[in-house]
């Protein structure tokens, strides 16, 4: 490395000969610095400047054709980059070769770029983060560009290289040896393995403010030199440029995050890059007086801007530390598009709920007493702060898995393009409607967008009593649809003791187990479609006739039961002959968990005037529409528009258009289908050995177990259910409880549980009943 440090000193006028005779180039000549090249500016007759290069002939042949080609590769990646175009000789030749006193030199021009040195000037905030852009458009154009000798070349400052220098550590000043000594540790002891699992490229290596060019207004408008090109991660462009701009930094908190927020709105950082970044920035930063040691240890005197670097990188290193790592490494992180680190979690659970109890509210509203305190989902798995993971058989809203990639990584890419309202045309609103429209088809083919389920259940009864002049409705006797004040009377689960709605009839469930009829008895589905019959007439009879009828396909609130065939069919054709329509809440039953059908009124064979969607459709994500008739929806609008501001905007549309995307793909009906048959099949079998389950039911992976204290007299085990819901998380399976007397398991997974975790969940509930 030493043998490059000392530039090449051949006399002006054998240049001059050279340059008119190898590139027909004539002018005045201006020196110019440079650390290992003799460097000239060249002003030709014409007023056109070049730059002419004498390269060290120590750098190798094949480092300096990879420079003359890289900036080949480049001008074709990206035109509008500025950085020097190569000039070939007048033979073709990207490097010829001039022989002076025995020693022959590669010689290099380039074109000259308008500009000024930026030297110590300091760029303001925007500046910083415009070349934070350009840098990493730099690495981008580079990206493409495959040469072998950057990989092999040896180069002192390359930071890959930079545990070679540590011998230099005992020439430092006293005070900064126990530095130095700990910054390299860190750097061989983790940084060097973490830099082997990065996005490695050739990169330029060396952008400083010596090697930027700034117009008259000072925006950087230039980069040049490429002499230090190597071959190594990515990340080091931006931590070498990041570190030496640091060094006459007036806030370098400031400087850091505009660096790597310009850098990373082109070129966003992996997570293992930003976590990184400091300490690399600290390497660099240490680097300049190593290598002046270095120079120093062979007669060599640092010229220039090398001093002005040496001076204050200690320094900057100090105030740095003064900072405070964990602060800089969650700044970085932040500018990087990363939540910090450094998260203020409660010490234990205790603390947590105390913290909760004062900003949410007293009553806690939590599963499970001691409540757990979750983290992280993958798929069907949750895992707590303790870091236990626990298999989810309960949580429908993600719905097809948490946390899955695909529909990560939609919102994420959607969020960072557009996220606006329907009142603008949208691709993503059109095309989710579209593909919503053709999976319901039955004429459903007008799509309202709003942000729950319980916004579509309130706009869909808006619409009914429009389309109708009716203001009555009926649901399901401890029916669930939704938390906003009208949709509170279609659901007395909420608060059964407080439940009043004189407008609202409420329908005994079908509930073959517990019910009036029991499975025996002939003609099962009309019978109890037949009880509408007398609601319907008191809603005509009180004045508010029958405006719509809101059902839940899958019956989850009560129970999840397997309705007797024709019951939807029977109620729907009753609601419909006295005037009113009939809303299928698919919030819970649609988008295949049923297996049968995409949606749950199809499995009864039903046809609904409107359809409600919420969360599940988005995974999670915010999402909620009406999906009903073009006439229903034109008449509705007559009395005024309808308008929700961030119903249907960009984001949400793409986490919809993803699920459905995973849904198809993946083959999750199927799954459904397949899996929730064999999950119920290994439940029955635990009916054997438990005389507490007195039923088993379900529709693909909508299963409820119905828990009783003897099988003859059907007495509900709600108190049993409490316990054992308790007993079942500590077994590592989290399920629900429902039903009005509140002794039904619930389970109602996300739809990529699978067989295997099926048989996680039957034997986590059968050691858990064995204990209760």
């Amino acid at each position: 490395m030493l043998n490059t440090l000392v530039p090449p000193n051949l006399p002006e006028q054998v240049l001059a000969l050279f340059a008119r005779g190898t590139y027909g180039l004539a002018g005045n000549w201006s020196r110019l610095e440079g650390e290992r090249d003799q460097n000239f500016r060249v002003t030709a007759t014409t007023g056109e400047s070049f730059v002419f290069k004498v390269c060290h002939p120590a750098e190798g042949e094949d480092v300096l054709t990879c420079q003359a080609l890289a900036l080949e590769h480049i001008a074709l990646a990206d035109p509008g980059l500025p950085v020097p175009r190569l000039i070939r000789s007048v033979t073709g030749e990207p490097l010829p070769r001039l022989t002076h006193e025995g020693v022959t030199f590669p010689v290099m021009v380039l074109s000259w770029l308008s500009g000024d040195v930026l030297g110590d000037a300091v760029l303001p905030p925007d500046s910083v983060r415009d070349l934070g852009k350009l840098l990493a458009r730099l690495g981008l154009a580079m990206r493409g560009f495959v040469h072998g000798a950057p990989a092999e070349r040896s180069l002192v400052w390359d930071t890959r290289q930079v545990l070679g220098l540590w011998s230099q550590v005992a020439k430092l000043p006293v005070d900064d040896r126990a530095l130095a000594e700990e910054i390299l540790t860190r750097h061989r002891d983790v940084t060097e393995s973490q830099m082997r699992r990065m996005r490695s490229q050739i990169i330029h290596g060396d952008v400083h403010p010596y090697n930027c060019l700034a117009g008259a207004d000072g925006q950087v408008n230039g980069i040049i030199d490429f002499g230090d090109i190597v071959h190594g991660p990515l990340i080091l462009d931006l931590a070498n440029a990041v570190g030496d701009f640091l060094s006459r930094a007036a806030d370098p908190d400031e400087t850091i995050f505009d660096f790597v927020r310009g850098y990373a709105s082109v070129t966003p950082l992996e997570e293992i890059e930003a976590d990184a970044l400091l300490d690399l920035i600290e390497v660099r930063l240490l680097m300049t007086p190593l290598i002046d040691a270095l120079k120093a240890a062979n007669g060599i005197a640092s010229q220039g801007y090398f001093q002005s670097f040496n001076s204050r990188s200690m320094p900057m290193i100090r105030m740095l530390r003064t900072e405070g790592r964990a602060r800089l490494v969650d700044l970085i992180r932040r500018a990087a598009s990363y939540p910090p680190k450094q998260t203020d979690h409660a010490a234990t659970a205790e603390e947590a709920i105390a913290r909760r109890r004062k900003v949410m509210g007293e009553k806690l509203y939590v599963f499970y007493d001691p409540p757990i305190h979750m983290v992280k989902g993958e798929g069907v798995w949750l895992t707590s702060s303790d870091g236990r993971r626990f298999l989810d058989c309960y949580n429908n809203v993600p719905h097809v898995g948490h946390c899955h990639p695909y529909v990560v990584e939609a919102i994420a890419r959607q969020a960072r393009t557009l996220n606006t309202n329907t009142r603008y045309i949208t691709d993503q609103s059109i095309e989710y409607a579209e593909r919503l429209s053709e999976l319901s088809s039955e004429g459903l083919s007008a799509v309202v967008f709003v942000n729950s389920g319980s916004e579509a259940n309130d706009l869909a009864w808006r619409m009914a009593k429009a389309f109708t002049g009716h203001q009555g409705g009926m649901a399901m006797e401890f029916a669930y649809h939704g938390v906003s004040e009208a949709i509170d009377a279609f659901s007395p689960s909420n608060a059964p003791e407080h439940w009043y709605a004189p407008h609202i009839r409420l329908l005994p469930a079908p509930d073959t187990y517990r019910g009036e009829f029991g499975p025996d008895t002939p003609g099962l589905g009309e019978r109890y479609a037949a009880l509408a019959e007398p609601l319907i007439a008191e809603l005509d009879a009180e004045g508010y006739g029958i405006a719509a009828a809101m059902v839940d396909s899958a019956f989850m609130s009560n129970g999840i039961l397997d309705a007797p065939e024709g019951y939807l069919q029977g109620v729907v054709a009753r609601v419909r002959q006295a005037g009113g329509l009939f809303i299928a809440d698919e919030v819970q039953s649609g988008f295949g968990r049923m297996g049968t059908q995409f949606w749950g009124h199809r499995h009864h064979g039903v046809t609904p005037d409107l359809v409600t969607i919420g969360k599940p459709a988005g995974n999670g994500h915010p999402v909620g529409a009406v999906i009903t008739r073009p006439d229903i929806l034109s008449h509705f609008l007559k009395a005024g528009p309808f308008f929700s501001t961030f119903g249907g905007n960009n984001v949400a549309c793409a986490a919809g258009i993803a699920v459905l995307d995973v849904i198809r793909d993946e083959g999750l009906l199927a799954n459904a289908l397949d899996a929730g048959n064999y999950l119920r099949q290994g439940l029955r079998a635990l009916m054997q050995k438990h005389a507490i389950i007195g039923d088993v039911r379900g529709v693909g992976l909508a299963t409820g177990v119905e828990l009783v204290r003897d099988r003859a007299t059907k007495e509900p085990a709600n108190t049993e259910l409490n316990r054992l819901l308790g007993l079942l998380r500590d077994e590592g399976v989290l399920i629900g409880g429902e039903g009005k007397f509140g002794n039904i398991l619930k389970i109602r997974p996300p739809i990529v549980f699978t067989k295997p975790h099926a048989d996680t969940a039957i034997a986590g509930i059968d050691r858990a009943l064995e204990r209760l």
